[in-house]
């Protein structure tokens, strides 16, 4: 993973990354708010020596009690110091150790002894007698047997006594809210990242590019959401997407230098990716440019072509393919002077595989690409049905529409294009349909636009319809 799929991670995934990061401050201050508030008091220890007269003996006697002072914070939580605390408060001395603690601030002969407890006046108490205790037994060990304190070379001397805490040290709200950020956007950040780890959903031209390298013709967005919406009408405008499938054709246009893109089967990985619409809107889109197309609703399963275009399907493919109507009878045309011919599916048939795959399919589409500048076939989706793979064969090339928010898999669009593969079709490339087409601005935002309408887009060649 590089710093481009970390940043795709975010740029998906942020809405949930920002939720469990709040998550975490909430959480974190909801226990800070429950915990019950801790007090610290400390006393302070000085640490000397006796009867340093020079200066020499003042450095030795300094070094001398640098190295006592380690010992002494050990005494002060040992058990003769704790216990002596534990009988003169009636605390526990088990209590004590949780609550007593000693350190020597670095390059000092100080040592600090720090007492905590729910209860202010408690902590101050504890650790006063914890020094106080600290200071006699140093004066006992260092004596030995002798008598007085003066005989002493190290002594300790309780330099500030603990007063009682006005604030709590314990829960810090501030600090514990920056930890709960901190901890809830590495929680959310790998959340992420583990769920994009293991999502094979594509959302979008990097997710599919890492599937396949076939060239994306086509990216459109989800305008629209159901019936005669999705279909281009106003064709004088140049609306984003009346010039995205401009450029879809225009694509086409460049792959047929030589003439030879005659059919275009138009299918997709899955149901519900937007074939029908694409393939319906390709063939008005090439209809503008005077070229004559006939569009064919191949998908016997679930035909659509008919209920796009308001046509009748009472009379259609599976009509012709069982030889009770001829092409020319049975194709309507798409809006009047339209360049734009449909061949429906016909009644449903019980055995679609049989009728797509027989000879008469292909006696039909070879016709057709006699007649015609240009057919598209409307097939089915690829997965699932042998259908499409059969129909690739009998065509110039495909074209397999892919949706980019997520409804399609990675492992379903491997699956398309390796059956495209085993029956050695031609993959035009992709359509990317419900892309995030937004991010990449356009000239047209910005007032680039064309002048006047082109007044031929089509084939330099027109061929006379001979149905």
């Amino acid at each position: 993973m590089d710093l481009k799929d970390v940043i795709r991670t975010v740029r998906r995934r942020w809405v949930s990354i920002l939720l469990i990061t709040l998550a975490g401050a909430a959480s974190a201050q909801g226990v800070t708010l429950l915990s019950k508030p801790d007090f610290a008091a400390t006393a302070e220890l000085f640490v000397a020596t006796q009867g340093n007269d020079s200066v020499g003996d003042l450095n030795q006697g300094n070094t001398f009690a640098q190295g006592r002072v380690a010992s002494y914070v050990t005494l002060a939580t040992g058990d003769r110091v704790l216990g002596a605390v534990s009988e003169a408060l009636d605390i526990p001395v088990v209590q004590l150790r949780g609550q007593v603690s000693a350190e020597n601030p670095a390059k000092t002969v100080l040592i600090d002894v720090r007492a905590t407890s729910p209860d202010g006046g408690e902590s101050a108490r504890i650790a006063n007698a914890v020094a106080d205790e600290l200071v006699g037994l140093v004066a006992s060990v260092e004596n030995g047997e002798q008598e007085g304190a003066s005989l002493a070379p190290v002594s300790l001397t309780h330099v500030q006594e603990a007063t009682v805490p006005h604030h709590p040290y314990s829960p810090n709200l501030s600090r514990n809210i920056m930890l709960g950020v901190v901890g809830g956007a590495l929680l959310g950040f790998s959340t992420a990242l583990l769920r994009d780890r293991f999502d094979t959903r594509l959302r979008g031209r990097d997710d599919i590019a890492a599937v396949t390298q076939a060239s994306v013709l086509g990216e459109f967005s989800s305008e629209a959401a159901s019936g005669q919406d999705l279909i281009l009408k106003d064709l004088a405008s140049y609306s984003g997407r009346t010039e995205a499938y401009r450029q879809l054709r225009t694509h086409l246009q460049f792959m047929n230098v030589d003439g030879g893109v005659r059919s275009i089967l138009v299918s997709s990985s899955i149901p519900a990716e937007g074939k029908s619409t694409t393939a319906a809107n390709l063939a008005i889109t090439l209809a503008e440019g005077g070229v004559r197309v006939l569009l064919i609703d191949a998908d016997l399963r679930r035909p659509k072509i008919d209920s796009l275009l308001g046509l009748e399907r009472t009379v259609g493919l599976t009509t012709v393919l069982t030889g009770r109507i001829g092409l020319a009878d049975a194709v309507q045309p798409a809006g009047p002077n339209s360049s734009l011919v449909v061949l429906t599916s016909g009644t449903v048939p019980p055995n679609p595989s049989e009728l797509l795959a027989s000879a008469a399919m292909e006696r039909l589409l070879h016709a057709a690409q006699e007649s015609f500048d240009v057919v598209i076939v409307d097939s089915p989706p690829l997965v699932g049905v042998s259908d499409p793979a059969g129909l690739s064969t009998l065509v110039s090339g495909v074209l397999l529409v892919t949706s980019a928010d997520g409804r399609l898999r990675r492992e379903q669009l491997t699956y398309a294009l390796e059956q495209l593969s085993l029956v050695r079709a031609k993959l035009f490339g992709l359509v990317l349909n419900r892309a995030e087409v937004e991010r990449r601005k356009g000239y047209y935002e910005y007032g680039y636009e064309i002048a006047e309408p082109p007044k031929h887009l089509g084939r330099g060649r027109r061929r006379a319809a001979r149905v």
